[in-house]
């Protein structure tokens, strides 16, 4: 298995105490309430870059302003350590407080928004769309949505035997002790949802911190000061992960979304 967990690994926004207060959103199930989380995979069209990108997001702060919306945060995601298969030049990842909200945002989006999309399909084109149930298992270190900084994302299954009932049961233990350890990083689940078609993951395990220092300093204890281990002892053989892609998230919008 990976040593998966560099909020807990080595190589994940929608996020960043003593144990009790560290899982104080934490449900008696084992997870936060469950969030929706939207992911446009996009490239820039010919001619254009991270500049028209600011420009036409100008114009959507416009348009959520007017629409007085106050229950979606939304952030650019850019790689900064990823593999070759990783054929996109940012991520749009956009949270909702709730469904209903969710649901609201997009028809208003599609009925209203028609000005501000073709803004944004002048500057990139985005190949894929997703919708992703997202749980938390550890809040960030000051209980707020977090703005930017750094997101870590890997992508997990479950092997034959295991149950999520078990790697829920092991994801409270290593939230408590990154806790314990005075890890910064928040700490979230991101299960398929819509637009995925045949997923190749059972779910995501995503970090949040406000910058790289909080990053490394997880690196150091979990290479150097014992989390390794723990990480092995407490996994066992429950799942397997890839390895984490590192982004450099830029906050668009920020909502309270807890």
């Amino acid at each position: 298995m990976t040593i998966r967990r560099f909020a807990a690994s080595a190589a994940t926004l929608a996020m960043l105490f003593s144990a009790n207060a560290a899982l104080a959103q934490v449900s008696e199930s084992g997870m936060g309430k469950v969030l929706p989380v939207e992911i446009y995979v996009c490239s820039f069209n010919d001619g254009q870059d991270a500049g028209d990108l600011d420009k036409a997001v100008e114009g959507w702060t416009e348009y959520m302003d007017d629409q007085d919306t106050n229950n979606y945060s939304a952030w650019t995601l850019t790689p900064f350590m990823f593999g070759a298969e990783q054929d996109f030049d940012f991520l749009w990842m956009g949270a909702y407080t709730d469904g209903n909200a969710m649901g609201a945002g997009i028809q208003s989006w599609l009925t209203e928004g028609g000005e501000q999309r073709e803004a944004f399909d002048k500057v990139a084109t985005c190949n894929a769309h997703v919708m992703l149930g997202s749980a938390m298992y550890k809040a960030p270190s000051d209980q707020q949505t977090p703005a930017s900084g750094v997101i870590t994302m890997m992508d997990c299954k479950l092997n034959e035997g295991s149950r999520y009932s078990d790697i829920k049961g092991a994801e409270l233990k290593w939230s408590k002790y990154l806790t314990e350890n005075d890890s910064a990083a928040g700490y979230w689940h991101w299960f398929p949802t819509f637009g995925g078609g045949d997923a190749d993951f059972d779910y995501k395990v995503v970090s949040a911190y406000r910058d790289f220092n909080e990053l490394g300093a997880d690196f150091e204890h979990n290479a150097n000061g014992g989390g390794r281990d723990t990480s092995r002892e407490i996994f066992g053989d429950i799942d397997e992960c890839d390895d984490r892609r590192v982004y450099i998230a830029n906050s668009r919008r920020n909502a309270q979304l807890r």
